[in-house]
């Protein structure tokens, strides 16, 4: 593991465990009262005294607890998404930069080589007379033949001498044009660095707002939030995968589906995806960290572009680029190897902030988010956007 990876696998161990189990399979969007919905003071969370005290009152404040946990989640991964969109951009336009600083000194020089053959051109010129002294020369041979071989040579001369200042013009004008593009590039490059930066402190802070919340709450609260974050995933786990089952049921009454075996689920369309699912299932275990792409650690678009990237496909690094990468696939077609996505409102997909790999049979491969580990879950719809097919993981197995 890198030192940067170790750097980031002990910040993910200095949070704290309850946050961990709170947020440990909670479904993204499950309970969210919405992106807007207010933190509620940790003191209210904490007091055994406040109105409606007891069992009931601790419940209600542990369900308020979870979904601020679950809100703030999202929040972490949607600035966690918008952090690997500039960093990849980023990383692009450096190398743009460097290539730009190249063609500038390739340009410079070439305009340098240019204007001294110039200089010497003209130099020889003069020294001769100029133009009209070279042209006038052609009329001291002796004979029409000479006189022609003279007027030839003298025009050639000058064509050349033509040609090598438009080049020196053109050279010029290119190292004009590389400068140009290296001063917008290094502009652009700052904007990119401080967007980077501005999302990196947005997870930063969800992070720890939602560890502060529940460092706050009293153990009871803690307690009954876990037990109904088990019981919320359960359910959305079995309300999924009879939501599954029926659109597969209602697509093999269509006519047989293509690329896996009808009513199983479980072939993958193609070797690509297959591989792509056996990469991912390679990594269980491996610790959420975001901004992560591999092969220790990742975030969840981090995870999938990497069990691509092993299958010999390249993904967009973001899970919202990701989204654009192929053909929609509906309910009722899943195969192994498709991506799966959440988002915040599920009619913009500029809102997206979560993908998973399906395997099949109403399960799923993914990086859920801090806290946990690359582990297989049951497939969830709540913020359910769709899924895609990555172009290139199509076709018969």
């Amino acid at each position: 593991m890198s030192g940067r990876a170790r750097r980031r696998v002990d910040r993910l161990r200095s949070i704290p465990a309850v946050v961990v189990l709170l947020a440990g399979a909670l479904p993204a969007g499950l309970g969210l009262a919405g992106p807007a919905a207010a933190v509620v003071p940790a003191a209210v969370l904490a007091s055994p005294g406040h109105p409606g005290g007891g069992l009931a009152g601790a419940q209600a404040r542990a369900a308020t607890l979870r979904a601020e946990v679950d809100r703030l989640q999202v929040q972490a991964e949607a600035a966690t998404e918008d952090y690997d969109g500039a960093t990849a951009e980023l990383g692009s336009l450096v190398t743009a930069h460097l290539r730009a600083g190249a063609q500038l000194a390739d340009a410079q020089a070439a305009a340098a080589a240019s204007a001294d053959t110039a200089d010497n051109r003209i130099r020889a010129i003069y020294e001769a007379g100029g133009r009209t002294a070279l042209m006038a020369s052609v009329l001291d041979g002796h004979s029409p033949a000479e006189v022609l071989q003279r007027y030839t040579a003298v025009s050639s001369v000058i064509a050349a001498d033509r040609t090598i200042a438009g080049a020196a013009a053109g050279s010029s004008a290119a190292a004009a044009a590389a400068e140009r593009r290296l001063r917008d590039l290094t502009v652009r490059q700052a904007a990119l660095e401080t967007r980077a930066a501005t999302a990196a402190a947005a997870v930063r802070a969800a992070l720890a707002r939602s560890s502060a919340l529940v460092a706050a709450a009293d153990a009871q609260v803690r307690a009954i939030a876990e037990t109904q974050r088990v019981a919320a995933a359960a359910a959305a786990a079995r309300a999924a995968a009879a939501t599954l089952a029926a659109a597969r049921a209602t697509a093999e009454r269509s006519g047989p589906l293509t690329g896996f075996a009808a009513g199983s689920g479980l072939s993958a369309p193609s070797a690509v995806a297959a591989a792509a699912v056996a990469a991912a299932l390679s990594r269980v275990g491996s610790p959420y960290i975001w901004g992560a792409t591999g092969p220790d650690s990742f975030d969840c678009s981090g995870l999938t572009g990497w069990a691509y990237a092993a299958a010999g496909l390249t993904l967009p690094r973001t899970s919202r680029q990701q989204w654009y990468g192929g053909p929609h696939v509906d309910l009722g077609a899943l195969a192994p190897g498709d991506l799966l996505f959440w988002a915040s409102d599920r009619t913009r997909p500029g809102t997206i902030h979560h993908v998973a790999i399906y395997l099949g049979n109403g399960s799923m491969v993914a990086a859920p988010h801090a806290g946990t580990l690359v582990q297989v879950q049951p497939v969830y719809l709540d913020g359910y956007i769709g899924a895609v097919r990555p172009a290139g993981a199509a076709g018969t197995g």
